[in-house]
């Protein structure tokens, strides 16, 4: 008996991480739709992380535990839409009001995203996390597949994923170069994007990955301690002329 108990104690301890991943999972999608009401009650204004009905909103959708651990099997889909979550909310606040008289406005993304930094701070990183979860699951996907139709791939995410790593760094240029930004946002999205390279590079086409690769060789020259390693490791990792599965995926597709 015992013995019997000491087996079950096991295996559900065993089972926790992976219960844990699932209730954060489902806590993170009940987050996305939280999020989306606290917009449509308020469309004049964007959530706060400093207030007590957003705060711990926005701590959800942002939440580590959500995503599967590194190397751990998981439904690509389902993790897609976790990723998805976290940029849609991020794009909110970028292009908040950023729509004016039919057109939209560049300079107030950028506006938005020094106002709105401290939420992105916690959204960002987690969606660099994110799309670099996602790519060895597809690129299991694609393994399983029939080589035709590997060829005729259209992955739902991959694409969104590119984009989103791409915004991202984009967003890092101008942040380093903009007083407006202090360093709490900046280490935290260099830092998630630097330990996140080797995966992004996987699924960027070559030529796109000379984008991360000018920004991380432009600001080593500039950069010290932490911040120079982690540009380093952007540098390396976007270096790398390797061109395998979402790589080529993205090459067919075109330039991303």
């Amino acid at each position: 008996m015992k013995k019997r108990a000491a087996i079950v104690l096991c295996m559900a301890l065993g089972a926790w991480p992976l219960f844990g991943h699932a209730q954060a999972a489902a806590e993170q999608a009940e987050a996305a739709r939280t999020f989306a009401s606290l917009r449509s009650a308020h469309p004049e204004r964007m959530p706060r992380l400093a207030e007590a009905d957003a705060g711990p909103v926005l701590r959800a959708l942002a939440d580590p535990r959500a995503l599967p651990a590194e190397g751990a099997s998981a439904d690509l889909a389902a993790v897609s839409d976790i990723c998805d979550h976290a940029q849609e909310a991020s794009l909110a606040y970028l292009s908040f009001g950023a729509m004016q008289d039919g057109r939209f406005v560049a300079s107030v993304v950028a506006g938005n995203a020094a106002t709105y930094q401290d939420e992105l701070a916690l959204l960002q990183p987690f969606l660099a996390h994110c799309i670099a979860r996602q790519v060895p699951l597809a690129e299991e996907t694609l393994r399983r597949l029939d080589p035709k139709m590997a060829g005729q791939l259209r992955l739902g995410g991959l694409r969104r994923g590119q984009t989103g790593v791409l915004q991202l760094y984009a967003g890092l240029a101008t942040a380093v170069g903009d007083a407006r930004f202090g360093a709490a946002y900046v280490d935290a999205l260099l830092g998630a994007l630097a330990d996140s390279a080797p995966a992004h590079a996987r699924a960027l086409s070559v030529a796109s990955r000379a984008v991360p690769r000018s920004l991380a060789a432009d600001q080593i020259a500039r950069a010290q301690g932490a911040r120079r390693a982690a540009w380093q490791k952007v540098l390396d990792a976007m270096s790398d002329t390797r061109c395998e599965a979402l790589c080529e995926l993205a090459a067919r597709n075109g330039p991303r």
